[in-house]
């Protein structure tokens, strides 16, 4: 029995929680706009709305393990792995149709690279469609943690600015204030108020227009 080829390339087995829910919400997009799903889809296939269901329940159990709840750690990591096996058959999904059409057009646009040539052209990238991710740490120096004081880590792809936005109350919209357009990966903030809350969201910029925030991140200043 002929063995399916792989060909799309799907590395998210080693993705840290952010990003992986990043490509969820990202493969989430693409698969409503891709026209090989819109006749109907198999049982098993993971439409955008039931990945943008799971990717916000992941970030909700990611957020109350990380205040040390076994029971909120476990989890997270069963909808994690949910998470691998819905995008696992969804790839294998797209590769299958693909091979029985003989289209290899229906490998693009799915939010993963193409690990061979299957066509003549290289489809163009749509950056807007990316979503960067956030993760906040404590600054610290040689002595410990900084009052104060808090690192921002961001993973953005390559030559796409990042326009960040911090709040003390992310439910009011009205509360988040700009706080410029960042080609770091590291930004670092002092002077914050000990013992908030304080949160961050991202979005990209790409030749004067604008993509989805992130997933909102929150830490407590020390």
């Amino acid at each position: 029995m002929p063995v399916i080829p792989e060909l799309l390339v799907a590395h998210f087995q080693d993705l840290g929680i952010n990003d992986f829910i990043a490509l969820l919400l990202t493969h989430a997009a693409k698969v409503d706009a891709h026209a090989a799903v819109k006749d109907g889809t198999p049982e098993y296939f993971w439409m955008g709305e039931k990945l943008r269901a799971l990717a916000a329940e992941l970030g909700q159990w990611r957020d109350a393990a990380a205040t040390g709840n076994r029971d909120a750690k476990a989890k997270k990591l069963e909808l994690w792995d949910t998470g691998k096996l819905a995008l696992a058959m969804n790839i294998q999904h797209f590769t299958m149709l693909s091979l029985h059409r003989n289209d290899p057009n229906i490998l693009n646009d799915t939010g993963f690279e193409l690990k061979q040539k299957q066509q003549t052209s290289k489809p163009s990238t749509n950056l807007l469609w990316e979503i960067p991710s956030l993760a906040l740490k404590h600054a610290q120096s040689a002595s410990g943690p900084i009052s104060g004081a808090v690192m921002v880590l961001i993973s953005r792809p390559k030559n796409a600015p990042c326009e960040l936005q911090m709040s003390y109350d992310p439910s009011n919209e009205s509360s988040w204030g700009g706080q410029g357009i960042h080609q770091k990966a590291r930004i670092e903030y002092t002077g914050l108020e000990p013992a908030s809350r304080v949160s961050f969201r991202a979005r990209l910029h790409v030749d004067g227009k604008t993509g989805p925030w992130s997933q909102v991140v929150t830490i407590i200043v020390l």
